[in-house]
């Protein structure tokens, strides 16, 4: 690949535009109904237990262990979930970091920049990014993984990464991923020259040597603590045949990879005469092997897509220096106007919501459970009015170079999100939390009562008892209180003549589950 090209950026502005990335939205907030609320379940959980090795290996460990130690570090000024949370932001930059390393071995140091702000524009990483996600554990020991497989024929040493990447895959319950790019390594010899050194083999064999070793010492410390295998590594996506959609994946990845995947597509199509060389091969046969993998998933989720992420990021990072100026400008004020569009309709949506004009846009924020509607929050406004204001000056100071197109995407994508935040995080807080339950049994059930919960599902229950600090128990034990939750359309339940009800409600504008708090006569 050619290493002439150049262009004129600013690093730390780069940097700062990944810290605008991924701060906002990591902090700030109660654990959201979703994977979000299931993640921190798991976590207390895993907290009330008393984090021993057997119950925290009673699950895929390492995103837990991480998510405990930031919730620790930072105990002293962030709540629980928000310190826990600082664990997928610190594995969604090291993915950036290897991602950015593995490009500069296959297409140059200018393609570093390129393949990472080409993965934080993909609009899949963006939610899944920011919230408490055990497959970002996997994601960045993806990409440590690629990283080992790219630099094998560089030094000789460099099968630490791989042997390594693959040991935090195994922690992180990807053994069948692992499985897939230790496949990938062994066979890239067969395919490109590069990898049949005496340096490649010694590197390769290092690799995977550390990466059997690993797996060793792992499963033996599974059967001497008398843990399953199937939840430490996670093969329970593998194990069931009923929910197989093999079209999931590559369903998705239309709006979740965008813009990577129109990038990789040209790169492969500009290369398709010089495909032997591994900024194709590689890539290429890593995104094949996780699509056959995951034809298998019993299990198929958005969370769980982000590794796909990667090898259409390195394509497109290769693919952006070759694009014609009509493609590039094209991405370039696909992404000014698209991104300017939502950003107007945020401040309609503002306006709605903290001075009640347009009128009937603000009552159907109320119905739809958005509280404090009406009453102007001056905080949001000057933090939304900055982030406005530096948008528009970066698009009028940014310089013409390769790296324009999915610079001005990100940025613009990265002030949308931050915009959303800092104008609504409250009022979504409220809407898709279960603190603003948890008020009303806190206000309404006396300290030191129980109550016992019937169809409460178990995350929705241990959520209520973490915000509230009661004690919710799935079964009658003589309980003076009692809470049912009832589905959407579902009638009032039955319940013994002997209780009286004392509230109905749901959270703000949730119509999918409904409480019903009664108390024995």
């Amino acid at each position: 690949m050619s290493s002439k090209r150049t262009f004129s950026l600013p690093q730390l502005g780069l940097l700062l535009l990944c810290a605008a990335w991924l701060l906002p939205g990591l902090v700030g907030h109660a654990p959201w109904k979703g994977g979000d609320g299931e993640h921190f379940v798991q976590l207390w959980l895993l907290l009330q237990s008393g984090a021993t090795p057997q119950s925290v290996s009673a699950t895929p460990p390492l995103y837990y262990w991480v998510a405990m130690a930031t919730a620790w570090l930072s105990s002293p000024i962030l709540a629980l979930a928000d310190g826990a949370r600082l664990a997928s932001g610190l594995f969604i930059a090291l993915a950036l970091f290897f991602v950015a390393r593995t490009a500069r071995i296959l297409y140059g140091a200018e393609a570093a920049w390129a393949a990472a702000l080409t993965l934080l524009g993909c609009m899949g990483l963006l939610v899944r990014g920011h919230e408490l996600n055990a497959a970002t554990a996997q994601f960045a020991a993806a990409a440590i993984m690629l990283y080992g497989i790219a630099s094998l024929p560089q030094d000789a040493r460099s099968g630490w990464a791989l042997g390594g990447g693959a040991a935090l895959m195994l922690l992180a319950g990807g053994a069948a991923e692992a499985l897939v790019f230790l496949v990938l390594a062994a066979l890239s010899p067969l395919w490109l020259a590069d990898y049949r050194s005496p340096a490649a083999r010694r590197a390769l064999a290092w690799g995977v040597g550390g990466a059997l070793l690993a797996g060793a010492v792992w499963l033996a410390f599974l059967v001497a603590q008398q843990i399953p295998w199937a939840n430490a590594f996670n093969l329970q996506r593998w194990l069931g045949t009923d929910g197989l959609r093999p079209g999931y994946y590559p369903g998705i990845l239309g709006w979740y990879a965008w813009p990577a995947w129109p990038l990789a597509g040209w790169a492969v199509y500009r290369g398709r005469r010089q495909w032997r060389t591994p900024g194709i091969v590689l890539p290429a046969a890593a995104l094949a092997g996780l699509l056959g993998l995951y034809a298998f998933d019993a299990h198929p989720s958005e969370k769980q897509g982000l590794i796909l992420l990667l090898p259409l990021v390195l394509l497109g990072a290769n693919g952006l220096f070759t694009l014609r100026r009509g493609a590039a400008n094209a991405l370039l004020w696909f992404g000014v106007m698209l991104f300017g569009f939502i950003g107007l309709v945020l401040w309609v949506y503002w306006s709605a919501h903290d001075l009640g004009t347009p009128a009937r846009l603000a009552a159907r924020l109320a119905k739809l459970g958005m509280t404090g509607v009406g009453e102007l929050r001056p905080w949001a406004l000057a933090l939304g009015l900055v982030v406005t204001l530096i948008w528009v000056g970066f698009l009028t100071r940014v310089q013409r170079s390769p790296l324009r197109p999915v610079l001005v995407w990100t940025a613009s994508m990265t002030f949308i999100w931050v915009l959303l935040m800092a104008l609504f995080l409250a009022p979504l807080d409220r809407r898709l939390s279960y603190a603003s339950v948890g008020d009303v049994l806190v206000a309404r059930v006396p300290r030191g009562e129980c109550i016992q919960t019937h169809e409460v599902r178990g995350e929705q229950r241990l959520l209520l008892v973490y915000h509230s600090g009661l004690r919710l128990v799935p079964a009658d034990v003589g309980c003076n209180w009692l809470l049912v939750e009832t589905r959407y359309r579902e009638a009032e339940p039955h319940v013994p003549a002997d209780w009286i009800k004392q509230w109905e409600g749901a959270r703000p504008g949730d119509r999918s589950d409904r409480f019903h708090l009664y108390v024995r006569r």
